[in-house]
């Protein structure tokens, strides 16, 4: 089969609550889809990430409608070898990403496009994307509630008790006492058996990481996410971890099979993101190395509805204890999508029995919200 027609949706959504990290804010959340239908009439979907800054995402649409149509559109599809296909993309928008200075946007894209031919093979094979990956994948996985804000997570948790979740993940990061005033506060409304993780968002120097951490020790934290800046030396990350009381997390802001195969020194918490870097035939063999390992893998995800249940998927077909990363914060465009499956119950996020990443796209819903529709054929 060949590929048909390429259409890019974007979406951006005004919310009364901001998210809050110790380097930025998002005070609207926004969301790129991308559409790729076959010859065949075969569909299937993918997210394009654009958090940060917070007009990318609009740019990384627009770039994917400038780019991918002369490589796409016409070109011969085995849905046996998605994840060459897509290195074959890398290998001709390289140049774009070296020229342009833009290796993040175009690598971005390539993940949605990766995302969408996972989706359509699903989907022609009419089973969820997980049994695909995995004919033994489970149906439920555990789930926390990521972004706690320091400004107001004392208000929420009970929410986000009520909405089902016995584990939680704090924004820290921040000076004055904040983060500590915040953890203690947390533990005092937390139930027996739930689970408290931080995130500093790469915030510190080592030096500030360390007597961070030793203050920190005090509670007893799952993990401590992204202390330090992931692009310093190994050095200073395996000292992290011989003074780190804490286990630690990340993964997301890799982007190199080596860089992660490297990490598992010192993570006990594999975070790749299926819209940052490889798409899901990387994060598929990222989170075989790292169960492999005897460490624990867990999607990282924060944007739309699309990339959350793609990511389910793939955590419930790897398998190894790993919970899911679900945005806490405001996100109608996050929603929309998490209405259709079953969702949270008791800590565990059920993924439903749809094809592909699990449902259809309500565009219906969502129209309220978009900026853009560009289609190629």
């Amino acid at each position: 089969m060949k590929i048909k027609q390429l259409d890019v949706i974007s979406y951006r959504a005004q919310v009364s609550q901001t998210v809050v990290m110790s380097f930025s804010s998002l005070p609207s959340r926004a969301m790129a889809l991308m559409r790729i239908e076959s010859t065949d009439g075969d569909v299937g979907w993918g997210e394009i990430w654009g958090n940060f800054p917070a007009i990318t995402i609009e740019h990384r649409a627009r770039l994917a409608g400038w780019a991918l149509p002369n490589v796409l559109i016409g070109a011969e599809l085995d849905l046996a070898d998605i994840g060459g296909f897509c290195d074959g993309l890398r290998e001709k928008l390289h140049v774009l990403a070296v020229q342009s200075d833009e290796p993040g946007p175009v690598a971005s894209i390539i993940c949605a496009v990766s995302q969408a031919l996972w989706d359509l093979a699903a989907r022609k094979a009419d089973v969820p994307l997980r049994h695909l990956l995995n004919p033994d994948a489970r149906d439920t996985v555990p789930a926390y509630a990521s972004g706690l804000n320091p400004t107001d997570c004392l208000e929420n948790l009970p929410r986000c008790q009520a909405e089902g979740y016995r584990a939680y993940k704090l924004k820290v990061g921040f000076p004055g006492g904040t983060d500590e005033r915040n953890i203690a506060g947390l533990f005092d409304l937390m139930q027996a058996g739930e689970r408290l993780f931080v995130d500093a968002n790469q915030r510190w120097t080592l030096e500030e990481a360390v007597a961070a951490a030793d203050a920190l020790a005090q509670f007893p934290i799952g993990w401590l996410e992204e202390p330090i800046l992931v692009d310093r030396p190994a050095s200073e990350w395996q000292t992290l971890k011989a003074e780190c009381a804490i286990p630690l997390a990340g993964g997301e802001n890799l982007r190199a099979f080596p860089d992660f195969s490297a990490a598992l020194a010192w993570l006990d918490f594999m975070q790749p993101d299926i819209g940052k870097w490889g798409g899901i035939e990387a994060s598929w063999k990222i989170a075989r190395e790292t169960l492999a390992a005897g460490h624990t893998y867990c999607p990282h995800w924060l944007a739309g509805g699309i990339g959350l249940l793609h990511s389910a998927q793939l955590l419930a077909a790897a398998g190894g204890g790993g919970l899911l990363e679900v945005d806490s914060n405001e996100n109608p465009l996050r929603t929309a999508f998490t209405d259709l499956v079953p969702g949270i119950a008791d800590g565990d996020f059920h993924i439903g029995e749809g094809p592909g990443f699990g449902a259809e796209v309500p565009l219906d819903r969502l129209s309220a919200w978009q900026t853009g529709h560009e289609t190629f054929d």
